[in-house]
């Protein structure tokens, strides 16, 4: 094959890219593929929309809901000098952005919980998103913006626990275990097959040993390349003034058994859980605090539930509730932040396709439970700073706040669950009889848990009145075909939050997605005026 320009003979583009990633590293390859039109490169965020001041006066916008994505949309069209009415359902702003303190109530639609928690400021539960990635820098902004505290979250713990009923005698083992002995095991199967000519179809000679020099370090195998335990994995006994006593591996059949391999091992590896991850100091509400006050006053009418919307060519006209009575308002452009699955049942005259797309997403059936410890056990007991431990119970995964060391008390999570039957089966419980069965699933990750908590809060979001569901959810095929529909107007109705968006159940998406229609909205003012 005759070389590429610039290349030596004999070279194609493949042997240039694999020399110049070795050389130049992961990025530079990623970003010599864009050059070399073997990769598209998506536009880098540029922030905010930037509108200019006054671009929006003499306009209105009428905005459905107060969570992240309809805070977004006030906030920077307010600054704009558009008159927004901001309409929320409930009595309190932030959406699924909310933080349970001392006195806070919880309402499902059966049911009543007031939160009894100390009143101390690290004692909350954060009920809905409680991680800030790293590049969900949209919302970063927002809280460098409004001065919103940010302090590490610690996400993925090698000192956690995981725990299975099918495996290791249900007993918990600490997750620096599982993954360096389900790494020694891979290591040296694959160098056995490597030894054995297995992989000569695709290595040369010296790549398979290089390959097996690179899993002797990676496994930490012998000098014969077998696993035989690693102190990668922890020592028995006192390994400080001492020698630890090495610990025999667990065995691969027992690994594979547990089932941790389906998802919870690799956890921190997706991309939404890389570290560092960030949380604002004292709750993630306040961020929803930074907004309210930027927004001003005046501007959000709460406890004001929408029953009808009239969409028309020139105008929106939108009927709600207040104090048991209606009210209409008319504006320019309606932003509408509420869940599709309860805007569709709203008296609307939405077009077909935009109904029919609306009817495709989904709710999720989220449910988290939080404990008040008498103390800090995790911590004294089990020496566990922040992170998850995972069970293949119903609970699912704990939580350890990554806040408050060493204080006298603290808030974990004892159950965090997205598997939309087991959501419900926790929803069809009440309060009480939700935390004596979180209670009794904990006990065999924390023995005596039971005694060492003292009080607890549970929220099933598919019964949150003004919610009925959390993250939203897409077939595949339905998202492929809808998405983009509803990504664009109904006339002079737009629809934001992470429901419109790639990444849903983060907040960056509800940002992002208020962005988007926010400079929809100013490019149609300006080739209208």
């Amino acid at each position: 094959m005759q070389g590429m320009q610039g290349m030596p003979a004999g070279w194609t583009r493949r042997d240039f890219l694999m020399r110049f990633g070795t050389a130049a590293g992961s990025g530079a390859m990623y970003r010599a593929m864009g050059a070399m039109g073997l990769m598209a490169i998506p536009q880098a965020y540029a922030g905010a929309p930037k509108l200019a001041t006054d671009s929006g006066r003499g306009l209105s916008v009428v905005i459905i809901g107060a969570g992240i994505g309809g805070l977004t949309a006030a906030y920077e069209l307010g600054k704009a000098g558009y008159k927004c009415t901001l309409l929320e359902a409930s009595g309190r702003a932030g959406g699924r952005n909310r933080t349970v303190r001392r006195g806070d109530t919880i309402r499902e639609i059966d049911s009543e919980q007031v939160c009894d928690f100390d009143d101390e400021p690290h004692l909350y539960f954060n009920a809905g998103p409680a991680r800030l990635p790293y590049h969900h820098v949209a919302i970063l902004d927002y809280c460098r913006q409004f001065e919103v505290a940010l302090e590490p979250f610690v996400n993925d713990n090698r000192g956690s626990y995981f725990h299975s009923t099918r495996a290791f005698g249900g007993k918990p083992i600490r997750g620096e275990t599982i993954q360096t002995d389900t790494r020694g095991h891979l290591a040296e199967l694959l160098a056995k097959a490597s030894n054995k000519h297995a992989l000569d179809d695709v290595m040369t000679a010296d790549d398979a040993e290089m390959l097996r020099a690179m899993l002797k370090q990676w496994g930490d195998l012998d000098k014969d390349l077998l696993y035989k335990g690693s102190s990668r994995g922890g020592h028995i006994g006192d390994e400080i003034l001492q020698a630890g006593q090495p610990r025999p591996p667990i065995d691969l059949h027992e690994l594979l058994r547990s089932d941790f391999w389906q998802f919870q091992m690799e956890f921190a590896e997706g991309w939404e859980q890389h570290p560092t991850m960030m949380q604002p100091v004292g709750g993630m509400d306040g961020i929803v605090k930074g907004f309210v006050k930027a927004i001003g006053d005046g501007v959000i009418l709460r406890n004001a539930p929408v029953t009808k919307l009239v969409n028309g060519d020139k105008n929106v006209r939108v009927t709600y509730l207040q104090d048991g009575k209606p009210h209409e308002i008319d504006a320019d452009f309606c932003v509408n932040g509420a869940p599709a699955w309860l805007i569709k049942k709203l008296d609307h005259n939405f077009s077909r396709d935009y109904r029919e797309a609306l009817d495709k997403v989904h709710a999720a059936k989220l449910f988290k439970i939080a404990f008040q410890g008498k103390r800090r056990f995790w911590e004294e007991d089990d020496h566990i700073y922040g992170g998850i431990s995972w069970t293949d119970q119903d609970i699912l995964q704990m939580w350890y706040p990554p806040h408050g060391f060493h204080k006298k008390k603290g808030i974990t999570l004892a159950s965090y669950t997205w598997d939309p039957g087991k959501g419900e089966a926790w929803g069809r419980l009440t309060p009480a009889q939700r935390l004596t069965s979180a209670i009794q699933q904990a006990e065999k990750i924390h023995p005596g848990y039971g005694g060492m908590v003292e009080k607890g809060m549970s929220i099933a979001w598919a019964k949150i009145p003004y919610q009925m569901g959390c993250a939203p959810e897409w077939e595949d095929a339905d998202r492929a075909v809808h998405f983009k529909r509803l990504q664009q107007p109904d006339r002079r109705h737009y629809l934001v939050g992470d429901q419109m968006s790639y990444v849903t159940g983060w907040q960056e998406g509800a940002v992002r997605s208020a962005h988007a229609v926010i400079e929809h909205i100013q490019q149609r003012v300006a080739t209208t005026t």
